[in-house]
């Protein structure tokens, strides 16, 4: 009889209901991290899905693989940890750090680069250091458009920077360096021909063209100007530098 009614109750008790409605979302933000979280030395791609609750296969619509991962959220982390305290600094200090870090991230990982052109790197690798950024020119009387506007404008010059450097550095590799290169060619040209190429270039052709981000201090100059301001004459000392 006992086993009778538990026969019944077990026919009868409803069976548990499914789960419904979207699967967890996940973000291109959330991925990267959850692996700074989980150290980007061993993280698998396999531990970040279980950390965030989703199945591997969702992280492939935000990134193709690992090594890609990891290259996007060592430069996010680069980028946040370089950012000067803005307490202790001109805003054309925080302007100029950004820039100089914006370009090292792409001189030693030039495959940025490369995924800034395909698209890889669009908002989502940007957005949390442009939010940090707009925080600390805030208090120096920037608004948000004008932020975003140098953000931007450092963006391209630390770009054209960092390209020039990478192919002065790869011409030192084969042999025949720029500044070779560059003698020949004036070598090979009419001496009445280029005069003042000729007269300009001596003093700097041993020197990397890209080297100090050539511009930077112009850029700054003409935001301030339009601030009503002027630059410092020299910028602040700062032990952490390169």
């Amino acid at each position: 009889m006992a086993a009778s009614t538990a026969h019944r109750s077990a026919v009868a008790a409803p069976a548990a209901p499914a789960r419904v409605g979207r699967p967890p979302r996940v973000s291109h933000q959330a991925i990267i991290a959850a692996a700074l979280e989980l150290g980007l030395e061993q993280v698998s791609l396999k531990q970040i899905a279980d950390h965030l609750g989703v199945a591997q296969a969702t992280l492939y619509r935000h990134v193709r693989n690992r090594d890609e991962l990891l290259r996007l959220a060592a430069f996010e982390l680069t980028l946040s940890r370089r950012l000067p305290n803005a307490q202790n600094a001109h805003w054309s200090e925080l302007a100029a750090r950004y820039a100089e870090t914006l370009a090292e991230a792409f001189v030693t990982q030039p495959q940025l680069i490369s995924e800034l052109l395909k698209g890889s790197l669009g908002p989502h690798a940007e957005v949390d250091v442009l939010e940090q950024f707009l925080e600390a020119l805030a208090p120096h009387g920037f608004s948000g458009e004008e932020g975003v506007a140098l953000f931007h404008a450092l963006g391209g010059l630390a770009l054209g920077a960092a390209a020039g450097s990478i192919g002065y550095r790869a011409s030192l590799q084969t042999g025949a360096s720029w500044p070779q290169q560059l003698r020949r060619t004036l070598a090979e040209r009419d001496p009445q021909e280029l005069a003042r190429v000729r007269a300009a270039l001596p003093a700097a052709v041993e020197r990397n063209p890209a080297e100090g981000l050539p511009g930077l201090r112009a850029l700054l100059a003409g935001v301030a100007a339009a601030r009503g301001e002027t630059l410092p004459q020299d910028r602040p000392q700062d032990t952490g530098r390169r």
